[in-house]
C-alpha cells in the first residue's frame, strides 16, 4: 500500500495550479495518500533569452523532471502535455488526466486596445513558430517580436507597452483566472492549437504499477483518445514544439475529427487538412490525416514495405505498385524438432496451425491412409495436397478462440481423439479451447529461432522515409529488437496476438490485420493507402 507520493513539476504559478489541481483530484481518489510537492527548474525555466524556434532540444520543458522521475526522487510528475515530446520516453508512461480546458490559442492586448479590431494592432508578442505564422495569415503586416517567461511576466510586459498584443493559449489563463484578459478567441481556421494543448499529463516509470492504478481513477478516456491522435499526427510529420505544425481533435456525438495543417517552406503557406471518423474506426486517424496531408506537399512519395517473416512472400504480392517498394528481410528461422513417432492410429484427426508444422511433420511421420486433417488456413492446406493429402475443413476464421468455436459448432471432432501439430512457440490458447470438447494431444515438431546478427542493408532501408514494418509473428518483433530501434518505423502487425504483444513492449502499431493471414495484411494496408 502507498503511503506517500512525490509530485514533481515546474515552479511557476501556472505549473504548480495545474499540478495542485491535480493533486486535489487524485486525494479525493485517496484520502490515505500523502502527496509532496517537488518544485524543479528545467532548461525552459533557466533559458529563458533562448528563442524557442532555434531549440532543437525537444524536452526543453521536461527532461530535468523526467530524469527526476528515473532517478526515483519523484514518483510522478504533472505537465502540460504539450510540453511532452512526440516520441515520448521508452521508460516512462503519460496518462491524460482530468477533461481537457479550452484547447484555442487567444489574444491578448492592452487594456485600452482591447476594443480595437485585431488588424488595428502592429506589434505582436509570440515565441512560438506555429502561432507566428499563422497569424501572420490573418495580417502579413503585423510585425511579430519574440517573448518569453510565464503568463504574469508576459502579461506584465504587454502591460508595459512593450507589445499592443500577445497570443497565449486560453486555457492557461482559464486556470489562473484571468480569462477577463482575452481580447479575441481565434477559431480553428484561423489558429489551430499544438498537439495536446490543454491537456495535462501525469508521467510514472513504466513499472510502477502501484501508482499506474492509482492515477487510472482520474484518466479522461475521451480527452486521452483526441490527444493521442493529436500526438500521433505530430510524430508522423516529425514536428516537435518548435514547429510550426498544428492539430486538433475532439470527440464529438460518438465521432473523432480531426483538423491539421503542415507548413510547407517551398510555398510559405499551410496546407490543411481533416478527417472524420465513427469511434472504434478512429484507430490512427493523425497519422492517416498526416499522410493526406504531406501527399499533398508530395505527393506519390515512395513507400518502403518490410517484410520480416521466414519464408516465401507469395501472400503479399497484391502490395505491388509504383509507390509501394516491398523489402524482405527474415528475422527468423525455422527449425526442425526430432519427435518420437507415435502410434497415429489412436487419432481420427490431425489438425495443422501452419505450413511449417505440415512439412516438418510429414517428412518423418508414416500416416494411416484413412487419417483425416483440419488444416488452420488455404495454404497449409495447398502444402497437404503436395503429400497427397486433402483437409476435411478448413476453418474461416484464424484467431484461436473463433477457430475453436467453429470446430465445436461443426462437431467434427467432438469427443474425438485429436493431435494438434505445432511449433514449440505456439500459442496456448487454441490448444485449451480444444480440450473444452475433444480429446487432445499436442505435437511441437519445429521450434523458431531467431536471428543472430544485425543486417546492414536493413539498417540502410531503415533509414529512409516512409518505412512500414510488417511483422508476422512476436518472435520476429523479438528478433528486430535486438539490432534495430522500432521508433524508426511504422508497425504493422498479422493480427491481434501480435499486436498485444507489441503494446506489452512498449510500442504502438500503426495497423493491425483483421484477418490473420499475409493476404490479410495486404488487403489492410491497401486499404490504408487507398484512404489517404
Amino acid at each position: 500500500m502507498i503511503n506517500k507520493l512525490v509530485v514533481g513539476t515546474r515552479a511557476s504559478k501556472l505549473a504548480l495550479t495545474q499540478t495542485n489541481y491535480v493533486i486535489k483530484k487524485l486525494k479525493e481518489m485517496n484520502p490515505s495518500i500523502k502527496f509532496v510537492l517537488k518544485k524543479i527548474k528545467t532548461k525552459g525555466d533557466i533559458l529563458l533569452e533562448k528563442d524557442l524556434n532555434k531549440i532543437i532540444d525537444k524536452g526543453f520543458f521536461v527532461s530535468e523532471i523526467q530524469n527526476e522521475l528515473l532517478n526515483n526522487s519523484i514518483d510522478l510528475a504533472v505537465h502540460s502535455l504539450k510540453d511532452l515530446p512526440s516520441d515520448g520516453n521508452s521508460n516512462l508512461n503519460f496518462f491524460t488526466v482530468t477533461e481537457r480546458e479550452d484547447p484555442m490559442d487567444v489574444l491578448v492586448t492592452k487594456k485600452e486596445l482591447k476594443e480595437k479590431s485585431i488588424k488595428e494592432l502592429r506589434l505582436i508578442g509570440t515565441s512560438s513558430l506555429r502561432r507566428k505564422k499563422q497569424i501572420q495569415m490573418i495580417n502579413k503586416d503585423f510585425k511579430i517580436k519574440s517573448i518569453r517567461g510565464n503568463i504574469e511576466t508576459r502579461i506584465k510586459k504587454l502591460d508595459s507597452g512593450e507589445y499592443d498584443g500577445i497570443v497565449l493559449a486560453a486555457a492557461g489563463l482559464k486556470r489562473l483566472g484571468l480569462e477577463h484578459r482575452i481580447s479575441k478567441s481565434f477559431n480553428i481556421n484561423e489558429m489551430t492549437p499544438a498537439a495536446g494543448q490543454g491537456a495535462l499529463a501525469v508521467e510514472i516509470r513504466k513499472n510502477d504499477k502501484k501508482t499506474f492504478s492509482i492515477l487510472k481513477k482520474i484518466q479522461h478516456e475521451a480527452t486521452e483518445i483526441c490527444v493521442n491522435e493529436e500526438r500521433n499526427f505530430l510524430k508522423s510529420v516529425g514536428g516537435g514544439c518548435s514547429s510550426p505544425d498544428a492539430v486538433l481533435c475532439i470527440f464529438e456525438k460518438n465521432k473523432l475529427k480531426i483538423k491539421g495543417k503542415i507548413f510547407d517552406n517551398k510555398i510559405g503557406k499551410y496546407v490543411s487538412g481533416s478527417m472524420v471518423k465513427k469511434l472504434g474506426d478512429h484507430k490512427n486517424i493523425g497519422v492517416k490525416l498526416a499522410e493526406q496531408i504531406m501527399s499533398k506537399i508530395s505527393p506519390k512519395k515512395t513507400k518502403h514495405i518490410i517484410l520480416t517473416n521466414e519464408g516465401d512472400i507469395t501472400g503479399f504480392k497484391s502490395l505491388s505498385s509504383n509507390d509501394l517498394k516491398i523489402h524482405h528481410f527474415p528475422l527468423i528461422n525455422i527449425n526442425p524438432i526430432n519427435f518420437n513417432s507415435k502410434d497415429l492410429k489412436i487419432y481420427e484427426y490431425i489438425i495443422f496451425t501452419s505450413k511449417n508444422g505440415v512439412k516438418n511433420f510429414l517428412d518423418k511421420a508414416e500416416v494411416p491412409n484413412d487419417m483425416k486433417f483440419i488444416c488452420i488456413g488455404n495454404k497449409t492446406e495447398k502444402i497437404l495436397n503436395k503429400y497427397g493429402f486433402k483437409s476435411a475443413f478448413i476453418p474461416k476464421r484464424n484467431y484461436s478462440e473463433l477457430m475453436a468455436s467453429e470446430l465445436k459448432k461443426n462437431k467434427l471432432i467432438n469427443r474425438k481423439k485429436v493431435l494438434l501439430v505445432q511449433g514449440k512457440l505456439a500459442n496456448n490458447g487454441f490448444y485449451l479451447k480444444l480440450g473444452n470438447f475433444c480429446d487432445v494431444d499436442r505435437l511441437n515438431v519445429y521450434e523458431t529461432n531467431l536471428i543472430k546478427n544485425s543486417n546492414e542493408r536493413l539498417k540502410k532501408v531503415l533509414m529512409l522515409k516512409n518505412t512500414y514494418t510488417v511483422f508476422t509473428s512476436t518472435s520476429a518483433f523479438d528478433a528486430f529488437v535486438k539490432f534495430y530501434d522500432p521508433n524508426i518505423t511504422k508497425i504493422i502487425s498479422i493480427g491481434n496476438t501480435t499486436t498485444k504483444y507489441i503494446n506489452s513492449k512498449g510500442h504502438d502499431c500503426m495497423l493491425t490485420s483483421k484477418m490473420q493471414s499475409y493476404e490479410g495484411v495486404s488487403e489492410t494496408i491497401t486499404r490504408y493507402f487507398n484512404e489517404i
